[in-house]
């Protein structure tokens, strides 16, 4: 898990390693578009403390730049939420 407020007080976002697929980063509600997923991020409305949204954003850029997730999940990307594997199929 690692601490990525900024959206909301509290935020979470977590590391998970499948043996097959490696590494996932559920970014969710701390980068929440894809397009958001860059050094130059803006802070949306729903935002509650601008500051930490844009660190917080780094600290997983950073992550990612280093680690190369296998795969990237952002919260409120709906053309990603279309693609994902769904039951009976699943990531492993």
């Amino acid at each position: 898990m690692i601490e990525t407020c900024g959206h909301v007080p509290g935020h979470q976002s977590v590391i998970v390693s499948l043996p097959q697929t490696g590494l996932v980063l559920l970014a969710i509600d701390a980068v929440a578009l894809q397009a958001h997923f860059t050094r130059e991020r803006p802070v949306g409305p729903t935002d509650a403390d601008g500051e930490q949204t844009i660190a917080s954003t780094l600290k997983l850029f950073e992550l990612n730049r280093k680690r190369l997730f296998s795969l990237t999940v952002f919260g409120h990307e709906q053309e990603q939420w279309n693609t994902p594997k769904q039951l009976p199929a699943f990531y492993d």
